[in-house]
């Protein structure tokens, strides 16, 4: 029998984890093996961030047993956890962007010169660079601060900071939410490679595709119970969804009934110079524009602009046929523009206020009477917002930092919807988030469009704009290079055209 045990890394038996009013694992099982990849997918609430969470010593009152080499262990803290040979990296990255990339690559373990309280910089620089080289950054000036570099690049940091503690087993929640496809692509690279060397990973993730491409088993939880484990290679993509969610893949992507008005807005010639130049693009009452492509193309940074976040070094913005001038983001809400950002925590929302606070946040002066404002008074607005995007739990009072990450994008939506805008401009608006979540995303966003809304959807998930985008207009190095009608918009034609191939429409 202890054979059979030791062949896990780490397991977990019959392990439950309650928050108040809500049990979020049910006696769930899960394992995985040194040298392989565990998937671990599920709705948003279906508990699989509990558990991992759980692995990574950050709850001291859940039930069940862990076991790592077969031997039981108590997980009661990080440091437990790290102790034990777990290393966890999150979706939400832990750096501290002020300070240096070898700061925090070595935070807590800074080399000393020998007989000395003096920092050895000599091998500081030498223990970073030798970290960045197993996830392709060595390129990077270890000094820099974390806050000049990319996103993208962070997210690499962050996991050559948790490899540097030598981990058994490697915990990832939604590692490449913020990478582009070349770093995705990497990324796999690095687990192959630490598969080879015996590590076991426990891996979640959105998005399917990468499940097949990457994990040898895949376990899906369904409303923090275990629904079923198997080797990736026994199912399929529509029968991992059906566990999840109990519909098939093809029902998210109905096509609507398409109303198509006046134009509502356009832009003329845009330019940031740098970041894009001689923008040109229209977009009528009751339609859905696609922006589409590749990391890099200038998206965000056309976003920022038009909304008056970033500066415009020339061009012209109409709403409605009338010139306009957007200097800020409280002019754009003024003037019926709302922009759904790609960073919902670090500029779309205030986490540590609530559910109500949040969703209202962009129309306070609209319910204000006079100078003064009762958050009581609007609490039914709020309610209709929760019932529209079944926003879980149903308490306008709960601090949005204690929703997942799904309901948190939820709020984010409703705090837009609520400022009832004649243009919506969405930046990836369901980056990782669950296909539950997505699915009702997708409703708010087409029952918009209905009500005769002008949107603007960002998004690097293929399937989605070819689901739910009457036209879509294709960026590249910060150019419209042409745009593609629906009748012929595919992700293969997407994709091609956003790497500079395929024939376009006017």
């Amino acid at each position: 029998m202890s054979a059979e045990i030791s062949e896990f890394a780490l397991e977990m038996r019959h392990v439950s984890k309650s928050f108040p009013g809500t049990l979020a694992v049910d006696g769930v099982n899960f394992s995985v093996k040194p040298g392989e990849v565990h998937a671990l997918v599920g709705e948003n609430g279906a508990g699989k961030s509990t558990l991992m969470k759980i692995m990574a010593g950050s709850f001291t009152d859940y039930t069940g047993e862990v076991l790592i080499r077969g031997k039981p262990v108590t997980l009661h803290s990080p440091a437990a956890a790290k102790a034990n040979g777990i290393g966890m990296i999150y979706q939400e990255l832990s750096l501290a962007r002020p300070i240096s990339i070898e700061e925090n690559l070595l935070a807590g373990r800074l080399p000393r010169r020998k007989g000395t309280p003096f920092i050895d910089k000599k091998a500081v620089k030498r223990e970073s660079k030798a970290l960045l080289a197993r996830v392709g950054l060595d390129r990077l000036d270890t000094a820099a601060a974390i806050s000049e570099i990319s996103q993208c690049e962070a997210q690499l940091v962050e996991i050559a900071k948790v490899l540097g503690s030598g981990p058994a087993v490697l915990v990832m929640d939604e590692p490449t939410s913020a990478l582009s496809s070349a770093e995705v692509a990497r990324l796999f690279d690095i687990i192959r490679q630490l598969k080879s060397q015996g590590i076991a990973i426990a891996y979640i993730s959105h998005h399917l595709q990468e499940i097949f491409e990457i994990a040898d088993r895949i376990t899906v939880m369904r409303d923090g119970r275990h629904v079923r484990t198997c080797a990736v290679r026994e199912v399929n993509t529509e029968n991992v969804v059906e566990m999840m969610v109990g519909r098939s893949l093809g029902e998210f992507y109905s096509k609507r009934e398409v109303d198509i008005g006046e134009e509502a807005f356009r832009v003329e010639d845009l330019s940031r110079y740098g970041f894009f130049h001689n923008v040109n693009f229209g977009v009528r009452s009751g339609e859905i524009l696609g922006i589409c492509g590749l990391a890099g193309a200038g998206r965000t940074e056309l976003a920022r602009s038009i909304i008056g976040v970033d500066p415009l070094d020339g061009g012209d913005i109409y709403i409605n046929g009338e010139k306009v001038k957007i200097r800020s983001m409280g002019e754009a809400i003024d003037k019926g523009v709302a922009y759904l950002t790609e960073s919902r925590k670090v500029d779309g929302l205030a986490v540590a206020l609530t559910v109500g606070e949040n969703s209202l946040a962009g129309i306070i002066p609209r319910l204000s009477r006079g100078p003064l404002y009762s958050s009581r008074r609007n609490r039914k607005k709020v309610f209709e917002l929760i019932d529209k995007l079944s926003i879980y739990p149903r308490d306008t009072e709960l601090p949005v930092r204690n929703l997942s990450g799904g309901n948190q994008q939820k709020v984010l939506m409703a705090k837009w919807i609520a400022a009832a805008p004649k243009v919506m401009i969405l930046d990836e608006p369901t980056r990782g988030v669950d296909i539950g979540a997505k699915e009702i995303i997708h409703g708010a966003i087409a029952e918009l469009a209905a009500r005769g809304n002008a949107i603007i959807l960002f998004t690097s998930d293929l399937p989605e704009m070819v689901g739910l985008c009457d036209r879509a207009v294709i960026m590249r190095q910060g150019h419209i290079i042409g745009g593609i009608d629906r009748e012929n918009m595919s992700e293969q034609s997407l994709l091609l055209a956003a790497n500079g191939g395929g024939e376009f429409v006017a």
